[in-house]
């Protein structure tokens, strides 16, 4: 049996370690970098690793094009993160940062942060709620329809800004308490800021919240998507100088059975794409061999990927599928 040809994931991913394949398809690597929200670091790393050279002139022009937009974009973000923090602790009010606006806030400038990000994810305390919603209609801001919910306070818009902001209260159940209030508290500092002061997770705490969102609140280890740029997140963070991971505390987290399995496939993916990156090997099991397989095969047969997916939206209206959703 004849072996299957690598998928543009991983064509991609020798890019993003400085090795461009041999034959290149830049229309499909390119392609694959947009899906995955990663072109801007595809340019960084093409350019820092001194393999430009060996990219099509015009496949460069257009990585260089988007990474230029996406540097506008994140100073439009940063300063929008700015403005409704200073507003919020002039109030005396306390905003926690999650996902990509720790970035932003802790980069000296926007252009520095290759990562691209929809919205910006702050949290709040459910007390608060009344002021918050004054500071941020202060400013301008509106809420979109029917966003609040039992987590959160809602997505508000602004005609002017990038994006969004995510006002939450809380981790959503599907994370199935993998992370308490508590933990949050614990594994965060204050960072004075304006008035006041903004609470900033660690790497511990945003590598396992990283962990949590893809592969429960997402639904990652059901659905066989990637994401490749939550492994980027995943290998960045445990880079930090200073700021170490406990990767027993990770384990100790993530010990029921759907726990494991997410951070077994995002181990062996990772170990897979990037086997440089000194990622730890993590949990090994059958069923986690067995999916972390069927993830290769869905990047490298997309239609097969497909019509799998169509299997799994018909199977949502079974019964079969509310006890599959049963916490083990």
């Amino acid at each position: 049996m004849p072996v299957l040809a690598p998928s543009a994931l991983e064509a991609l991913s020798h890019c993003l370690r400085g090795r461009v394949p041999r034959d290149p398809d830049w229309e499909q690597i390119i392609g694959c970098a947009n899906e995955h929200l990663v072109g801007p670091l595809l340019y960084r790393r093409l350019v820092q690793s001194g393999q430009a050279g060996q990219v099509d002139p015009e496949a460069l022009s257009y990585l260089a094009s988007v990474d230029a937009a996406n540097i506008t974009r994140n100073t439009m973000l940063k300063a929008q993160l700015d403005e409704v923090l200073t507003a919020l602790t002039a109030e005396g009010l306390e905003a926690g940062l999650m996902k990509g606006a720790v970035n932003l806030f802790q980069a000296a400038d926007a252009a520095d942060v290759a990562r691209m990000s929809f919205d910006l994810d702050i949290v709040t305390s459910p007390e608060q709620d009344g002021a918050v919603e004054r500071v941020l209609s202060g400013l301008g801001y509106e809420k979109f329809p029917n966003s609040r919910n039992q987590y959160s306070l809602g997505s508000y818009f602004r005609a002017d800004v990038a994006g969004a902001l995510d006002i939450h209260h809380r981790i959503p159940d599907r994370y199935f308490g993998v992370i308490s209030a508590r933990e949050m508290e614990e594994h965060s500092r204050l960072v004075p800021f304006g008035a006041g002061a903004v609470r900033i997770p660690n790497a511990h705490l945003r590598l396992v919240t990283n962990l949590a969102h893809d592969m429960l609140h997402d639904r990652g280890v059901f659905s066989g998507f990637v994401h490749l740029r939550y492994l980027i997140d995943l290998i960045e963070l445990c880079a930090v100088p200073g700021d170490p991971v406990g990767w027993q505390r990770v384990e100790e987290k993530f010990s029921t059975y759907r726990f494991k399995l997410g951070l077994e496939l995002q181990c062996r993916l990772i170990r897979h794409l990037f086997p440089e990156a000194g990622f730890p090997e993590g949990p090994r099991s059958l069923a986690g061999w067995t999916l972390h397989q069927r993830r290769l095969l869905r990047s490298r047969l997309p239609r097969l990927a497909g019509l799998e997916w169509q299997m799994i939206l018909r199977l949502r209206r079974t019964r079969f599928w509310l006890w599959l959703r049963q916490p083990r």
